[in-house]
């Protein structure tokens, strides 16, 4: 009987020291694992009350307006307070950007730092979003959302990967200067963007990329066959990406709809050509054929 209570004790003892040292290998284990989310996602860019209202506060201490309508955001814009975000080789708008017009500032911050987008990612930046009027923000919007400022702007999150990376730390390097307070969000994915420069204020950004082509994607090659991914059929690539009657090479955050706007054709006879639903996702490389300017 003693022996037996004995084994008993022993057996508890062993049982209490495994959980114990499991919960040890768990209290080790999360530093870990925090820091390597830290190392994905710097802790400035996740984005918290005290963000939110750092961007309110900034848009009421410099007397920004909120406009309440598109009637008053006309208003603004027809009287100078905001500018059109019209696009140019280095930046380009979504379909989805019902108002593309956004502070001075705002504007300034996107034309220098696109270049530099470009040059790290290969890729134009693309802006998903401008000056947005409180009628008009979505549902789950934070109150206190300075969009309706034209004070902050959205640009499309680019896929996990060497572009992602440097443009995590090229934000999270301009919030530290000062320049922006930025937000990576997940519904949808994006990244929200206030401008924090004082009105009527020049400023120059520095430079972020080191002159250093970090994340190139790959350029259009000479003429070849391709097979893209998918079970997409073997195309012809060629030099030119952007050729009509030839093929386009997919860029990084490129849609249907951004191809078609883009080569002068409907999303549907693009779709078509490829043998693709209209709403399906491109990856980057990948070859489309082009039906002919105009296609319907």
């Amino acid at each position: 009987m003693h022996i037996g209570h004995s084994h008993s004790r022993m057996n508890g003892r062993a049982r209490r020291g495994s959980v114990a040292l499991a919960a040890f290998a768990c209290l080790a284990v999360a530093p870990a694992a925090r820091a390597q989310r830290a190392v994905r996602e710097p802790e400035s860019l996740r984005g918290s009350k005290a963000s939110v209202e750092k961007m309110y506060d900034f848009a009421e201490s410099h007397r920004y307006p909120f406009y309440l309508t598109p009637t008053t955001l006309d208003s603004a814009i027809a009287r100078g307070k905001l500018v059109p975000l019209t696009g140019d080789a280095n930046y380009e708008l979504t379909r989805g950007v019902g108002f593309s017009y956004a502070t001075v500032e705002a504007r300034e911050f996107i034309t220098q730092f696109a270049p530099q987008f470009l040059a790290a990612c290969g890729a134009p930046l693309t802006v998903t979003s401008a000056a947005r009027p409180m009628s008009r923000q979505p549902r789950n919007a934070n109150p206190h959302s300075v969009h309706p400022t034209g004070i902050a702007v959205d640009i499309r999150r680019p896929y996990a990967g060497p572009c992602l990376t440097w443009v995590r730390s090229a934000l999270a390097e301009l919030e530290a200067r000062g320049f922006v307070e930025a937000t990576e969000e997940h519904h949808p994915a994006h990244l929200h963007l206030a401008v924090l420069r004082t009105p009527g204020a020049r400023f120059t950004l520095p430079d972020l990329t080191n002159g250093v082509r970090v994340a190139r994607q790959p350029e259009p090659v000479t003429p070849t066959v391709m097979a893209a991914a998918n079970g997409d059929v073997s195309l012809t690539a060629v030099a030119d990406s952007n050729e009509r009657g030839g093929v386009y090479l997919v860029r990084q955050g490129d849609t249907l709809w951004d191809v078609a706007h883009r080569t002068g054709v409907s999303v549907k006879a693009l779709a078509e050509a490829n043998h693709r639903s209209p709403t399906s996702v491109l990856r980057p490389g990948t070859a489309l054929k082009l039906p002919a300017p105009g296609a319907k």
